[in-house]
């Protein structure tokens, strides 16, 4: 059985956004607490990074098993 095409396309951004926001957890956990507008700016990237996850699991529930849990 393949899956929708709208499905497919939202579990690879899905892949993506997951890797994006470890990237950004990553960074966020090596920078300065000294560069205080570098951090302010990788929060807020995350933060919409976890809310376009939290859409699309919304929007396609199937999404939510078997997808690695957003790096708080």
């Amino acid at each position: 059985m393949h899956d929708d095409p709208a499905l497919a396309q939202a579990r690879n951004f899905l892949g993506d956004l997951c890797q994006h926001a470890q990237s950004l957890s990553r960074r966020r956990d090596s920078v300065s607490m000294t560069a205080a507008a570098e951090l302010r700016s990788l929060e807020t990237e995350l933060a919409t990074v976890r809310s376009h996850i939290d859409k699309l699991q919304q929007r396609f529930p199937t999404l939510r098993t078997g997808t690695p849990t957003p790096v708080r």
